[in-house]
C-alpha cells in the first residue's frame, strides 16, 4: 500500500504515517519494506525471503542513489554553478 493510500485510508498525515512505519521498523523489527518498480508499488509487511529481498535491494538501490546525489552535492561549484551549461 502506498504512503497516500495509507493516509486516506486512516486520516494521518504522511509525516505521522512514516514516523508510524519507522518506528514499527526499528523498535518492533516488523519487516516492512516497499516495492518501488512495477504495477505493485508501495510498503508492505514481507512474508517471506523472496519478499523481503525485494524490499532490501530496493532500499539498498534508494541509498546508492542518495549517495551519488551526496557526492555530487558535495562536489558542487557554488560559485560556478549558474554559468554551467
Amino acid at each position: 500500500m502506498t504512503i497516500p493510500n495509507i493516509c486516506k485510508v486512516t486520516g494521518l498525515k504522511e509525516r505521522d504515517v512514516r514516523e508510524a512505519i519507522s518506528i514499527l521498523i526499528n523498535q518492533h523489527g516488523v519487516p516492512i519494506v516497499a516495492n518501488r518498480s512495477g504495477h505493485n508499488t508501495g510498503m508492505f509487511i514481507a512474508t517471506d525471503e523472496a519478499e523481503l529481498n525485494i524490499g532490501v535491494t530496493s532500499f539498498k538501490n534508494q541509498v546508492t542513489t542518495m549517495n551519488a546525489r551526496i557526492r555530487a552535492i558535495e562536489q558542487a561549484d557554488l560559485n560556478g554553478w549558474e554559468r554551467k551549461p
